[in-house]
C-alpha cells in the first residue's frame, strides 16, 4: 500500500491555483460550468487549447472548453504543455500510476507512456522532476474531472528545451498512437504582461490563426509582435510546441477549429489592467 502511495503524483498548486478542499473546489467547479453556455448540440471535439492561470484568472475560459466534453467518452487525455518549472531537454512523460487532487486519483495511461517511448526513446523519458512543481498540465485535472467524472485516464507530457520542429516529431508520434476515443489537451496562456487593450489586439489574432490550424500564420504574427517591443509584452502565448503539436495534428486529419471563450486577467475582479494574461480556449472537431 505504501508502494503505490509513492507512486501516485500529489497536487503541487491546490490552495493556490485552485481550492484545496474537495467542497470548495467543486463548487467553484459548478459555478464555472454553470457559467459557460453551449449549443445543446454540438459535435464532440478532438482537441482543446485551454489556459492554465489561477481558476479565479482563467477558469471561467478554460471551463468553457471542458464543458463541451460533458457527456463524452474519453478513453485518455493527452495533456500537452511546454515545462514552467523545470529545464531540461527533450519531452517528459510523467512516470507515476496516477495524479490525485482534491477529487480524488485519475490514473496514467501506462500503455499509451511505454508505446510513446518506444517509438523514439532519445526524445522521450521518463521524469517525475519535470512534473513535479509544474501547474500548467496539474490546473486542468480538477475541471477534467468535474467534465467527465471517472472512467477516463490521462497522459502528461511536458516540452523541454528542444530544437524547433520538434513538436512535429511529436505530432507524427500521436498519430500513430491516438484512437477515436482520445482527446488532446494542449494548456497554453496567451499574450503575457502587456497592457489590457495590446493584449487583446495581440490575442485576437492570434487565436485566429489557432482556429485556422495555421501554424506557419502563427510563427510569423509571433515574430511580427515580438519585433515590434511592445511595451511589457515578454511573450505572444507560452506553449509553442503544445499548440503546435495540437494544429499539425488537426491540419493533417482536416479538423475545423472553433474559438469558444477569451478573456485576460484585467477582466477578474478588481484585476489590474495595466500588465495583463491572455486566455483562450479553442477546440478542434471533425467537422
Amino acid at each position: 500500500m505504501m508502494a503505490m502511495q509513492r507512486n501516485i503524483r500529489n497536487p503541487a498548486v491546490a490552495g493556490a491555483f485552485y481550492p484545496a478542499d474537495p467542497s470548495e473546489l467543486n463548487t467553484l467547479l459548478a459555478e464555472l460550468f454553470e457559467k459557460t453556455s453551449q449549443p445543446s448540440s454540438q459535435p464532440s471535439p478532438k482537441a482543446v487549447i485551454v489556459p492554465h492561470a489561477g481558476y479565479r484568472f482563467s477558469g471561467r475560459v478554460a471551463a468553457r472548453a471542458f464543458s463541451t466534453l460533458e457527456g463524452q467518452h474519453i478513453r485518455t487525455a493527452v495533456l500537452l504543455g511546454n515545462a514552467h518549472a523545470a529545464l531540461f531537454d527533450s519531452i517528459a512523460i510523467d512516470p507515476h500510476d496516477g495524479w490525485r487532487t482534491p477529487l480524488g486519483t485519475v490514473p496514467l495511461d501506462k500503455m499509451m507512456r511505454i508505446r510513446l517511448i518506444e517509438l523514439d526513446p532519445t526524445l522521450y523519458h521518463q521524469s517525475d522532476i519535470a512534473h513535479q512543481r509544474d501547474h500548467v498540465l496539474e490546473v486542468q485535472l480538477p475541471l477534467l474531472q468535474h467534465a467527465l467524472a471517472s472512467g477516463f485516464k490521462i497522459l502528461p507530457v511536458l516540452f523541454g528545451q528542444n530544437p524547433a520542429g520538434t513538436y512535429w516529431q511529436c505530432a507524427e508520434a500521436l498519430l500513430s498512437l491516438l484512437s477515436d476515443d482520445d482527446l488532446l489537451i494542449a494548456s497554453s496562456d496567451l499574450s503575457h504582461y502587456p497592457t489590457y487593450h495590446d493584449a487583446q489586439a495581440i490575442d485576437t489574432r492570434t487565436l485566429e490563426h489557432l482556429v485556422e490550424l495555421d501554424i506557419q500564420g502563427l510563427e510569423q504574427h509571433e515574430q511580427e509582435v515580438m519585433q515590434r517591443r511592445i511595451p511589457g509584452l515578454e511573450t505572444v502565448f507560452c506553449g509553442p510546441d503544445a499548440v503546435k503539436t495540437v494544429l499539425e495534428i488537426g491540419s493533417r486529419l482536416g479538423w475545423k477549429g472553433k474559438l469558444l471563450s477569451y478573456r485576460n486577467s484585467g477582466d477578474a475582479d478588481q484585476a489590474s489592467r495595466d500588465a495583463v494574461v491572455g486566455y483562450g480556449a479553442v477546440m478542434f472537431t471533425t467537422h
